[in-house]
């Protein structure tokens, strides 16, 4: 049987195959051009949705690092403010130690008067310092100034509420500071210096760690010198022993894991160096104080104790434990010495209860990790050691409770300096000094916020080149590849032109 072929049927095949062919050349040259193996949904509808949620990830990381750049403008700028007001406290000392001399007249007293009037300017323009038109100093009222003298007074007009930069996926951070811790409390304060945080123990909620900012829940990834490996999932837990318990069976024993013999973090003990690494882009081991490698048999967590409050009992306070019962204190102020017996109190809430009962208008209040003993007046008061038990040293709050008044004091030393009162200026240094230590605390803790920005700029900034890693592997090409399948794509399609151009060569015999 013969079968004729047509030449409107070769065509439509050699020009289909020349259409395929050059389809196909041109989808390599796409790639090359573009370095991506996906262009468009039809390339691979299954890598799409992961190519989209690796490109939400990085603009959201990207608004992290955003976020951190903002922030670190707010905080030098706070910290540069803070320096110079460090320089204005200086030149006041120096005016003040000159005029309390016996070289000081009513007429150089007088003129430092006008120096210190000046020295008020000048702080003033530094506290109003501004980003961007918004006050740094003014809390989250940063469209006004928020320091403005009225007659003799400088008076603030901000708040008292922080301004909060997300830094990360589970970080908010607190970067500005507020001029009320300037502008001087109403009352005199002794700011305790003993670390009292409580210890942690197996009922401690995950919720409580880390002076009350909690953990993160997720899985943590544990290696032994062995190679071995154990991904934990502890996203289950809700107590201390609950993570230990994890730990301790998902390894079989091979680590142990316990509260440190201070009470103040996690152990890991077993075949050495112990290694806890994060799974993926987690926090969990970071948020538990175990994140890294450890020493030879043990690896020893960072400290992640709750705060302390009104229920936490003496005996579990590391720096109380092995002095108990506290014994007295003695309170001098308002020209009355008061006595205050902490030997029946057996929480730190039964402290703030003997320190009521016994000094009228004073309270004991407790911070995350420590005591600050408060007075209901601008007078300053002495605190004392009141028997051998040294129970105001324990407590750190052995010393002088003043109140914080950075203009204040300004203010009652050129009214000294005017009065050409030379006891009295003699007197301001021990407050100026106060302010100082107030502001060199400030200083330590804007510090602080320099190093976490740095710290979590540094996550970030390595969370974006995982992620562009992935991303990568989900939607590159292989050049080497695309450059092989190019050549072979363009041969094809040469091949295709001459064959075709072969066949439909036509002249008038084959015509006939």
């Amino acid at each position: 049987m013969t079968f004729r072929i047509t030449d409107a049927y070769l065509s439509r095949m050699m020009v289909g195959d020349l259409n395929r062919n050059l389809a196909g050349m041109l989808e390599q040259q796409r790639m090359a051009s573009t370095m991506r193996r996906v262009n468009s949904y039809a390339d691979d509808p299954r890598a799409v949705a992961t190519i989209q949620r690796y490109e939400n990830l990085l603009a959201e990381n990207a608004d992290y690092i955003s976020n951190a750049n903002r922030s670190r403008l707010l905080v030098d700028a706070t910290d540069a403010a803070l320096q110079d007001v460090s320089e204005v406290l200086a030149d006041v000392r120096v005016l003040m130690l000159r005029e309390s001399s016996a070289l000081a007249t009513p007429q150089t007293m007088a003129l430092a008067a006008v120096e210190v009037d000046s020295l008020i300017e000048r702080l003033m323009s530094v506290l109003n310092t501004s980003i961007e038109g918004n006050y740094i100093f003014a809390g989250s009222e940063t469209d006004n100034p928020p320091f403005l003298r009225s007659s003799s007074h400088v008076i603030y007009q901000g708040n008292d509420e922080d301004i909060l930069s997300r830094v990360g996926p589970n970080s908010l951070m607190a970067v500005n500071l507020t001029g009320n811790t300037l502008i001087g409390a109403r009352s005199g304060r002794a700011t305790g210096t003993m670390d009292l945080a409580p210890r942690l123990d197996p009922t401690t909620p995950l919720n409580t760690l880390n002076l009350g900012g909690g953990w993160v829940p997720g899985v943590i990834q544990l290696e032994d010198a062995t190679g071995t490996v154990w991904q934990i999932d502890l996203s289950s837990s809700l107590t201390v022993g609950d993570v230990l318990n994890e730990i301790n069976t998902a390894t079989g024993g091979a680590v142990t894991a316990t509260i440190s013999a201070g009470g103040e973090s996690l152990t890991l003990s077993g075949v050495g160096p112990l290694t806890v690494r994060e799974d993926g882009d987690g926090t969990t081991a970071a948020s538990l104080g175990l994140h890294g490698p450890s020493l030879p048999g043990t690896l020893i967590g960072h400290d992640i104790r709750p705060p302390a409050d009104a229920l936490t009992a003496l005996a579990d306070i590391e720096s109380l434990a092995a002095g108990l019962p506290l014994g007295s204190v003695e309170i001098e102020w308002q020209g009355s010495i008061y006595t205050v017996d902490f030997s029946a109190a057996a929480t730190l809430g039964d402290l703030q209860t003997a320190v009521a009962a016994a000094v009228p208008g004073m309270e004991l209040h407790i911070n995350p990790s420590g005591l600050s003993l408060i007075g209901g007046s601008t007078e300053e008061f002495d605190v004392r050691n009141a028997d051998a038990t040294d129970t105001a040293s324990a407590l750190g709050l052995l010393g002088m409770g003043t109140p914080v008044r950075l203009f204040g004091v300004f203010e009652d030393l050129m009214a000294d300096l005017v009065a050409n009162d030379q006891l009295a200026v003699r007197g301001a240094a021990s407050e100026l000094s106060a302010v100082a230590d107030v502001v060199q605390e400030l200083l330590m803790r804007i510090g602080n916020r320099q190093n976490n920005l740095d710290w979590s700029e540094s996550i970030l900034r390595s969370r974006d080149e995982r992620l562009r890693t992935n991303l990568g592997l989900e939607q590159d090409v292989d050049i080497a590849e695309v450059a092989t399948n190019l050549s072979r794509a363009q041969a094809a399609y040469q091949a295709s032109l001459s064959v075709t151009s072969t066949l439909f060569q036509m002249n008038l015999m084959q015509y006939l």
